[in-house]
Parts: C-alpha cells; structure tokens; sequence
C-alpha cells in the first residue's frame, strides 16, 4: 500500500499541477459521460426505433383496413368493450379523478340499450368540487384512459367571483359493445 501511494505521488510530482489537475478533468469527463451522456444516447436510439415503428404502423393498419361496410360495422363493434368490463372502466375514471384530488362522494348512473345496433350507453353524472384546473385535467385524463368515454356536458358554478373553488356536473356517456 505505500508502494502504491509512493508511485502516485512520484507521478502527481512528475506530472505537476496541471498535469494532476488535467487527469481530474478526465476523470471527471469519462465518469460523465458513462453517467449521463451514454444512457441518454441509448434512450435516443429507443425513441428513434420506436418512432419508426409508429410510422410503419399507419402503413399496416391500411392494409389491414376492413373493405366492406360490413367488415367497417364489425370493426367498430370489436373496438367497443363489452358491458361485463363497465365496472374496471369506470375504475379508471374514479382512479382519475383520485389522482387530481377530487372526490366523487355520489354519481348518477343511467342504463340505456340500442336494440337495433346492440350499443349500450351507460351515463354517468358526476358532481364534482375542486378547482377548475383539477376538473379539466381530470376530464382530460378520464377521455384518454378510457377511448370508449365521451363527455357528455359539464357545468360549472362558482359561489362568489372570488372562490377559486368551483362546483361542477360532468356528464359523461360510456359506450359499450355487444357481449361476446
């Protein structure tokens, strides 16, 4: 161990001040990049793969596309969930709307069947109390993790001009498919 420590410091002597000073940059520079420059260069190369993999995908869809009108209809009806999932997916738009700090203590559920297309849309009223920024973003958020959901209505009402609370009714209608 003084050997080691004898050599290093015949070495720091030789190389003087700037040349130990010199060493640190490169130290320092290689720890850098194998810290930070290398895992981002290697998430890079992922996002390009993936971006041209999202690109090749409207080229098969488009192969893939249903010619006939009845092949199209078969298609929509597929993308619909069947009504046995209704209970996950409203899951989602609780958990949504949990994640934006708002509770919903009541909601108002109404069951309506198409007999001659086999859609069912389920509607749900939800009032709601949170600020207008915690509303939007739950409504944002509970259309795009549920693609079969579509709003409906919302209301907003605001007891004085300087309540940064407002109480809202959101009024969404979920689509849901055949059972299969």
């Amino acid at each position: 161990m003084k050997r080691l420590h004898g050599n290093l410091t015949l070495a720091a002597q030789s190389l003087g001040w700037p040349g130990v000073v010199g060493l640190g940059l490169l130290a320092f520079a290689a720890g850098f990049y194998f810290s930070t420059l290398r895992p981002a260069q290697l998430r890079l190369e992922q996002l390009r793969r993936e971006s041209l993999e999202l690109e090749q995908l409207p080229l098969r869809a488009a192969a893939e596309e249903p010619t006939s009108n009845r092949e199209r209809l078969e298609a929509f009806y597929a993308f619909l969930p069947p009504a046995a999932r209704t209970a996950d997916l409203l899951g989602k738009v609780f958990a949504a709307a949990e994640k934006q700090g708002l509770s919903l203590e009541q909601g108002d559920y109404r069951v309506q069947r198409d007999n001659v297309g086999g859609i069912t849309h389920y509607q749900v009223m939800l009032p709601l109390r949170g600020t207008y920024p915690q509303v939007r973003k739950f409504v944002a958020a509970a259309l795009a993790q549920v693609p079969n959901l579509s709003l409906d209505s919302i209301q907003f009402e605001r007891q004085a001009v300087g309540d940064s609370t407002v109480e809202a009714k959101v009024k969404f209608v979920m689509y849901l498919g055949r059972e299969r």
